[in-house]
C-alpha cells in the first residue's frame, strides 16, 4: 500500500499543474488503491515511436511549475541530456487520464514523463542492468518521488523487463530531432540581458568589478594568441555592429562548470564552433565561454541559443 501512495499521489496532484506555474496542494486519498497492473494480454502494445519534429506543446512547457511545494524548471532545449537514475513506471491506475501535454495517457503506448525535458522529447532509456534498452515519447510530467529521474508508461516498463521489481536503474539519452522551445530560451535571454544592463551606470559604462574580471583575464588570453589588433576586448550590445576592427565574440560564463575540456566540446559539437572555455577570473567556481561570431547580425540568435545551453548573460566583444 504505501509503495502504491508514494508513486501515485505526485500523478494525482499534478493534474492541470501544467496550464500554468500555480502551487499544487495534496489531494484527497481516493477510497482504495486502484491495480496498477494490467490485464494479462499485452498484445495492445505498440512500436516505437518513429524520429520526426515536433512542435512543443503549449500545455507543458511553462517556465516553471510547483508540485508539493517544489518548483521545477523546464529545460528550454532537449539537446545535449543525458542522465542515469532510477525509473518507475505508472499504468491502469491513470490509462486514459489526461497528460501533462494534453493527451490521453495510453499505457501501452511507449511513453514517459520527465520534471524538466521539453514535451515532447525523444529519448532512449536502456535497462542498466539486462542491456535492454527501447525508445519513448516523453509527454508527462513526473515522477515526484523517490529521486526517480522518469516513469515509464506499463509499455515501455515491460519491454525493458521491469514490470514486476517496479523500479530499475536506468541511462536516459534525448534523441534527434532535439526539441526545442525558442519562445521560453528567448524569453529567459531577454531576462538575462535586463539582470546585465542592472549592472551598468548610467553613464552607460561598466561596473568595475565586470571590467576588472575581463582585465583580469586577458593576459593569459594574449599569451596565448599573441598581440591583440586595436580595439580589442570593446564591448558591443548583441545585434548591435562592433566600434572597433577585429574578430567578433559572444563571452558568457557557466555558474556551475563542468570540466572545462568537456564542457568546451559539447558546445562546440553542439554550435558547431570553435568554442573556447576558460577559467573566469575573479569569479571563483565561474567559466568563461567564448564563440566566435561570423557578423554582428547573428549575435542575438546565438545568444538565445547559449542561454539555453545554460551559459549567460552573454555580450559581444571584439578581440
Amino acid at each position: 500500500m504505501a509503495k502504491f501512495w508514494s508513486h501515485a499521489l505526485p500523478w494525482m496532484a499534478l493534474a492541470g499543474v501544467l496550464a500554468g506555474c500555480g502551487t499544487v496542494s495534496e489531494p484527497s486519498r481516493p477510497t482504495g488503491p486502484p491495480s496498477l497492473m494490467p490485464p494479462a494480454s499485452t498484445d495492445r502494445v505498440k512500436d516505437e515511436p518513429v524520429p520526426r519534429a515536433e512542435p512543443p506543446s503549449r500545455s507543458g512547457n511553462p517556465d516553471t511549475y510547483v508540485v508539493f511545494g517544489r518548483r521545477y524548471r523546464v529545460s528550454e532545449t532537449s539537446e545535449g541530456y543525458r542522465e542515469q537514475g532510477i525509473a518507475s513506471w505508472y499504468g491502469k491506475a491513470f490509462h486514459g487520464r489526461k497528460t501533462s501535454s494534453g493527451q490521453p495517457f495510453d499505457m501501452f503506448e511507449l511513453t514517459a514523463a520527465h520534471k524538466s525535458l521539453p514535451l515532447p522529447t525523444l529519448a532512449r532509456v536502456t535497462h542498466l542492468e539486462s542491456g535492454r534498452s527501447i525508445v519513448v515519447r516523453v509527454n508527462d510530467r513526473g515522477p515526484f518521488a523517490g529521486g526517480r529521474i522518469i516513469d515509464l508508461s506499463y509499455a515501455a516498463a515491460q519491454r525493458l523487463g521491469m514490470v514486476e521489481q517496479g523500479t530499475a536503474r536506468v541511462e536516459v539519452v534525448a534523441l534527434e530531432p532535439y526539441q526545442f522551445l525558442p519562445k521560453l530560451a528567448a524569453r529567459r535571454a531577454e531576462q538575462r540581458e535586463r539582470l546585465a544592463a542592472s549592472s551598468v551606470h548610467p553613464s552607460g559604462a561598466r561596473l568595475a568589478s565586470s571590467r576588472t574580471r575581463e582585465g583580469a583575464a586577458r593576459p593569459e588570453r594574449l599569451a596565448k594568441a599573441g598581440p591583440a589588433p586595436a580595439g580589442a576586448g570593446r564591448i558591443a550590445r548583441p545585434g548591435q555592429p562592433a566600434r572597433a576592427s577585429g574578430a567578433l565574440y559572444l563571452v558568457g560564463t557557466v555558474n556551475d562548470p563542468q570540466n572545462p575540456r568537456q564542457l568546451r566540446d559539447r558546445l562546440a559539437n553542439q554550435l558547431r564552433r570553435d568554442v573556447r572555455v576558460e577559467s573566469s577570473a575573479g569569479a571563483q567556481g565561474q567559466l568563461q565561454v567564448r564563440v566566435p561570431l561570423r557578423n554582428p547580425g547573428e549575435a542575438r540568435e546565438v545568444a538565445v541559443r547559449l542561454a539555453s545551453l545554460g551559459v549567460s548573460p552573454s555580450r559581444v566583444v571584439t578581440y
